[in-house]
């Protein structure tokens, strides 16, 4: 099998050190696999069709082209949840959580402003809406995790794994991947149907991710591991 691109983003020494850590052997999906669907609204994705300087003109978070890239990839993470019944989980943005709890990140209260609450930014794309029974989770801050009933409704659930999408990747994706990792469920990302606004930090973030805190694979290697 050809390695992943992301990879090879480190070599020699830098990469035998994180092989060491984590040398490459996949743990098993469980039988009760949840899918979280991070983020993925009009603040981060922008509108299709726009480049990223037009796109962030508007949403100063979108990622752009890369968002409308992988969103065929996440309506098939998607539809495969729905036809082996795993439950779906997305999260939006608070709406005026930063003037409560501060900027998810710290660019948020200055130059950027709060651009989670400008009108429209929690609308969830047409391609990839909630299908009935998927519970949609507002969030404070970059994880699913923080000061949210993501947690019991896990429990609830009888998840004993976490299948994560969205973004941004070095953002909300990844902190949700940590506190998930960190709350004993093991979790596996998948890595085109996840995006950022550059493609160097998507690659180090799956690479650092799988390397410490998951296990990241693509929309195949998942719908293959389902069985």
């Amino acid at each position: 099998m050809t390695a992943p691109w992301w990879s090879q983003l480190f070599d020699g020494e830098e990469a035998r050190a994180y092989h060491r850590q984590h040398g490459g052997d996949r743990r098993p999906l469980g039988q009760r696999p949840v899918v979280l669907v991070v983020d993925v609204t009009r603040a981060f994705t922008g509108e299709e069709g726009e480049t990223l300087d037009e796109s962030t003109a508007r949403w100063p978070t979108s990622c752009g082209p890369n968002a409308w890239t992988a969103i065929p990839y996440l309506r098939q993470v998607i539809d495969l949840a729905i036809a082996r019944g795993w439950p779906l989980v997305y999260t939006t943005a608070e709406v005026g959580a930063a003037a409560r709890f501060g900027g998810t990140v710290k660019g948020e209260l200055s130059a950027m402003g709060s651009p989670m609450d400008l009108p429209g930014a929690q609308e969830i794309p047409d391609a990839i809406a909630p299908p009935a029974g998927a519970l949609v989770l507002a969030k404070p801050k970059a994880s699913a995790f923080f000061d949210t009933s993501l947690v019991a409704h896990l429990i609830r659930l009888g998840a004993d794994s976490l299948v994560v999408t969205g973004a941004t990747t070095s953002g909300c994706v990844r902190a949700t991947v940590v506190d998930g990792h960190s709350h004993g469920w093991p979790v596996f990302v998948v890595e085109d149907a996840c995006f950022d606004r550059a493609r160097l930090s998507h690659g180090v973030n799956l690479f650092e991710m799988n390397a410490k805190y998951a296990d990241v694979l693509t929309t195949t290697e998942l719908t293959e591991l389902a069985g």
